[in-house]
C-alpha cells in the first residue's frame, strides 16, 4: 500500500513537471493539427505508468521513459488514423537527418525542450483570443490542468471551460506548422502579452476567487515555470521578465504564513515572519537585482520593489510605509487602476488615516468595485485602527454580503466574531 502511494505521488509530480514538455515536443514533431491526439497520448502515457511501475518498478530516468513511451503511442495513434505522412521529415527542420528517430532524439535536448515549450506558449497566446481564454488554453495545454481545475481557477462552470478549450484549440490547429519553423519570433508585444497572462495566472493562484482554499500553489508554480522560459540572454524585455519573476518569488515566499490551521487568511500584521521562505526571498532578490539594471521601469519592477520592502521588514511595525506609498503613486502613473489607488490609500493609512475613509469612498464610482467587497473590507480595517469599532463592524458585515470567495467570507466572519467577543 505504501509503495502504491509513493508511485501515485511520484506520478502526480512527474505529470505536473513533464506533461507540458511532452505536449510541446510532440506537437512540434507532429504538428498542431494533431494537438488532440498528442494530449490524449500524454494522458494515456501517465495512466499506463501507474499499472506498469507497480510491477516493474520506477525506471532510473522516468522523464525520458515517459517521453519515449509517449512518442511510440503517438506514432501508433497516428498510424491508426492513416496520417503517417504528417510527421514526414520534410515538415520539420531541414538540417535534421531523414531519420525520424534522430529528429526525436535531437528534440529531447534540454535546449530544444525549452524551445518547444516557448513556441507552444507563444502559440497559446493567440491575438484573436481574449486574455481569459489565453490563460485557459495555456493552463490546459502547457500546464496539464484538467477542466475542473480550470473551472475552479477561472470562475467558470465545466461546460463553459470545455467550449472555450474546444474553440481555442480549433484556432490553434490552424497555425499547424508554426512550431516547426526555423526561428521563433519573440516580439516585444507578444512578450508583453505572455507576461500579462502569467501575471494573471499567478494572481489567481495567489488568491483564488472561489476555491475553498485561498491559495492554489500549482497555478503559482506553473506561472513561475513558464516565466523562467522567457528569461534568457538577449530576449526582448528580459528585465521585465526578471521583474515579474522577482515579484512572483517574493510573494510566494509568504505562502507558509498566509493562512492558519483553519485555512483562514492572516493579515501581514498577523503573519509569523519566521515562516516566510528565505530561499524564495533570496531568489526574488536575485531576479530583482538583475531587473533593476534596466533603463526602463515597468509595473512589475515597482510591484517587486514593494514586495521586497515587505520581505525586508523585520516586523510589521517596521514596514517602510512612506516608501511603499511613494511607489504606489509611481505605479498609479504607470498603470492607473482603482485597485492600485486603493492599495496606495491603504499604505498611506498606516502613516495617517485621518482622510482614508473619504479617499476610499471616492472609489465607489469605479466600475471595478461594483458589487465588490474590497472597499467595505478596507473601510472596516481603517475604522478598526481608528478605534471606531461599530463602524468597523458595519463595514465588515457589508463586505461579507458582497464577498464571493469562501476564504474571504471566512476571513470576514472571523473579523466580525472577534469584534463581538471583545464586546462581551
Amino acid at each position: 500500500m505504501k509503495n502504491e502511494e509513493n508511485i501515485n505521488h511520484l506520478t502526480a509530480h512527474l505529470f505536473r513537471e513533464n506533461s507540458g514538455k511532452m505536449v510541446a515536443v510532440l506537437s512540434r514533431l507532429f504538428g498542431l493539427h494533431h494537438i488532440d491526439t498528442v494530449m490524449d497520448v500524454v494522458q494515456d502515457t501517465f495512466e499506463s505508468v501507474l499499472t506498469q511501475w507497480r510491477f516493474s518498478g520506477v525506471p532510473d530516468n522516468p522523464s525520458a521513459w515517459l517521453m519515449k513511451v509517449a512518442k511510440n503511442k503517438a506514432i501508433n495513434a497516428l498510424k491508426r488514423e492513416n496520417k503517417t505522412k504528417s510527421f514526414s521529415p520534410s515538415l520539420y527542420l531541414t538540417h535534421f537527418d531523414d531519420s525520424f528517430e534522430n529528429q526525436f532524439d535531437i528534440l529531447l535536448s534540454p535546449k530544444e525542450i525549452q524551445d518547444s515549450q516557448l513556441r507552444l506558449l507563444f502559440a497559446c497566446c493567440l491575438p484573436d483570443l481574449s486574455q481569459k481564454n489565453q490563460v485557459i488554453l495555456t493552463l490546459h495545454i502547457l500546464c496539464g490542468f484538467g477542466v475542473p481545475e480550470i473551472a475552479n481557477a477561472m470562475l467558470m462552470n465545466n461546460e463553459a471551460v470545455k467550449k472555450v478549450i474546444a474553440r481555442s484549440k480549433d484556432q490553434l490547429k490552424e497555425l499547424n506548422n508554426i512550431l516547426q519553423t526555423r526561428l521563433i519570433t519573440l516580439s516585444e508585444e507578444r512578450i508583453q502579452t505572455v507576461h500579462t497572462i502569467l501575471y494573471l495566472m499567478f494572481n489567481e493562484g495567489y488568491k483564488t476567487t472561489r476555491s475553498k482554499k485561498g491559495i492554489n500553489n500549482d497555478l503559482c508554480y506553473e506561472a513561475i515555470r513558464l516565466a523562467k522560459l522567457l528569461d534568457h540572454k538577449n530576449a526582448p524585455r528580459q528585465h521585465e521578465t526578471q521583474a515579474l519573476l522577482a515579484l512572483m518569488f517574493l510573494n510566494i515566499s509568504r505562502f507558509p504564513a498566509r493562512v492558519n490551521m483553519q485555512e483562514e487568511w492572516l493579515t501581514l500584521e498577523e503573519q509569523d515572519r519566521s515562516k516566510w521562505d528565505k530561499v524564495f526571498i533570496e531568489e526574488g532578490y536575485y531576479y530583482l537585482n538583475k531587473a533593476v539594471e534596466s533603463k526602463s521601469v515597468t509595473r512589475f519592477h515597482i510591484e517587486a520593489i514593494i514586495a521586497s520592502l515587505h520581505c525586508s521588514a523585520s516586523s510589521f511595525e517596521k514596514t517602510n510605509w512612506e516608501e511603499i506609498s511613494k511607489l504606489y503613486r509611481i505605479l498609479e502613473q504607470l498603470e492607473p487602476s482603482g485597485l492600485v489607488k486603493l492599495n496606495r490609500i491603504m499604505a498611506e493609512s498606516y502613516i495617517s488615516n485621518s482622510k482614508s475613509i473619504q479617499a476610499i469612498d471616492k472609489l465607489k464610482s469605479n466600475l471595478l468595485f461594483k458589487d465588490n467587497f474590497l472597499l467595505s473590507a478596507a473601510k472596516g480595517d481603517v475604522y478598526q485602527r481608528k478605534g471606531q469599532f461599530k463602524n468597523s463592524l458595519s463595514s465588515y458585515e457589508e463586505a461579507l454580503q458582497l464577498a464571493v470567495s469562501p476564504a474571504d467570507k471566512k476571513f470576514l466572519k472571523k473579523k466580525i466574531s472577534q469584534y463581538k467577543q471583545n464586546q462581551n
